[in-house]
């Protein structure tokens, strides 16, 4: 199939699997003899979500509530009477029975969705109740084998292209950060600075939101081993670009602190922008190789940089980091907040 047709239906997923799986669910409740084989297309609108894991998650929350309400009120409701007052006390009793199972908000509403309706209807239609249940069942297991079975919801792939626009404004950071260097890292640049890798932040964090949906969502595929493998590609390089940007914070921060001595000297300016500039270009042609098999067969046009601590200041290296952490963590913890 033409790779761009079939990205357009996994796209649209959610538009066409609805009213297919509701028509079949409304189908297949009637087959099985309800007489309220809306309940069924009912749990598929409520079923398929925007991803697999948040979509079994939510049927096995509507079964269940449903399960719970159903029998609740079949237990107490012909002893009460359909009034507000027994509505009332039979939601409170469902909501206490839900925390007692420790159960979330969803299955709350569930339970007491379902008392209420069957309160209602058992009187008039003795079968709802059961059909209720049943219809519940069919539609949940009918919304979950159309998502999963046709064309489920590709996380991998919107968490790649997240990955390259983060890879992307890192190099562009990398660049500013050079060329503030290079200026003499102004301190009024420097609050300028800081807000954009707030936003870079956020970014990442967008990342590491998506690629844990796309890790969900895989569990649940059923052929999906080349996308297993192209998530754990994913997860390398989305680990790479988390330790740059760390790398990046931490020397805009040691930057800011020496611009700030009398130690700061022009001749380091330019080297330290050089250097940046450089490792701008090798994270710029880095992005470029990421749909490649592994990193190992990546070959980059940019040098390589082999950067060494100077010999005379090698023996200090360590120490000097080693104070250089305890300082910061000292200062961090001067805060409250």
């Amino acid at each position: 199939m033409n790779l761009r047709i079939k990205s357009f239906i996994q796209d649209t997923g959610l538009i066409w699997k609805t009213p297919l799986a509701a028509a079949l669910s409304w189908e297949l409740a009637k087959w099985a003899g309800s007489k309220h084989p809306y309940l069924a297309p009912l749990t598929v609108i409520l079923c398929i979500q925007i991803t697999v894991s948040k979509s079994i998650q939510f049927a096995w929350q509507r079964i269940l509530g449903t399960i719970l309400g159903v029998a609740l009120t079949s237990s107490f409701a012909s002893f009460l009477g359909l009034t507000g007052w027994s509505i009332g006390l039979m939601i409170l009793l469902g909501s206490v029975l839900v925390k007692l199972l420790k159960l979330d908000n969803i299955v709350m509403s569930q339970v007491t969705l379902s008392i209420l309706l069957v309160m209602y209807f058992q009187s008039q239609m003795p079968t709802y109740p059961f059909d209720r249940i049943r219809d519940t069942v069919i539609g949940a297991a009918v919304a979950l084998l159309i998502h999963i079975l046709l064309f489920p919801p590709d996380s991998v792939k919107k968490a790649k292209n997240l990955m390259s626009k983060f890879a992307d404004h890192l190099t562009t950071y990398f660049f500013k950060t050079a060329q503030w260097v290079e200026a003499g890292c102004s301190s009024m640049e420097s609050r300028d600075m800081e807000k954009e890798i707030q936003q870079l932040s956020q970014e990442l964090h967008q990342a590491t939101t998506e690629m844990d949906k796309a890790n969900q969502s895989l569990s649940y595929h059923l052929f999906a081993s080349e996308k297993r493998d192209t998530f754990k590609r994913q997860t390398q390089q989305l680990q790479q670009l988390r330790l740059g940007f760390a790398n990046l914070s931490d020397m805009i921060r040691i930057f800011t602190e020496w611009s700030e001595s009398k130690h700061w000297r022009a001749e380091d300016q330019q080297i330290w922008a050089d250097h940046l500039y450089t490792i701008a270009l090798h994270v710029k042609e880095w992005n470029s190789h990421l749909d490649n098999l592994t990193n190992s067969n990546l070959t980059f046009s940019t040098p390589v940089l082999n950067i060494k601590t100077p010999f005379t200041l090698e023996k200090y290296q360590y120490p000097l980091a080693l104070y250089n952490n305890a300082n910061q963590i000292i200062q961090d913890f001067q805060k409250l907040s």
